[in-house]
């Protein structure tokens, strides 16, 4: 069997494990503990930060079989907006993060919902909460 074959093979494990993992937003929020943080910025500046980041630094191939996917959602008419992350691989669709920017009073709340990691999504997480408070690097 060639290279090819291999990678094939490889990327068809990858896809039935992570069959297993969080396929839809709303099952990452029944799997993972929320982090939740005040912020006195109105919730459409923090999902500004948080949507152009994670749009900037997460999203695009991996690879001909994988890409990843950020989606961005803002309802201005209901006061909050919601940004995903997730794996695409061979068709499959896997949740790693679910943020949600909520108007409070002047100010916003962020919940934030990360898995299906290695570190439990410590890491996405942690750039969340810095892309929130207005660090831009990715």
């Amino acid at each position: 069997m060639d290279l090819k074959g291999y990678r094939f093979i490889g990327a068809a494990l990858i896809s039935a494990a992570l069959a297993s993992c969080s396929s839809t937003p709303a099952q990452l929020e029944q799997k993972a503990e929320p982090t939740v943080r005040s912020f006195t910025e109105n919730y459409q500046e923090i999902y500004r930060r948080v949507s152009s980041s994670a749009r900037r630094c997460m999203a695009g191939n991996i690879n001909a079989y994988a890409s990843y996917a950020v989606d961005t959602d803002l309802f201005p008419d209901l006061g909050y907006g919601e940004t995903t992350f997730s794996l695409i691989n061979l068709g499959a669709r896997n949740y790693y993060l679910a943020a949600k920017i909520q108007r409070t009073g002047t100010g916003s709340t962020l919940t934030i919902r990360a898995g299906n990691t290695v570190d439990g999504g410590t890491v996405l997480t942690g750039k969340v909460l810095r892309w929130a408070s207005g660090d831009e690097a990715c």
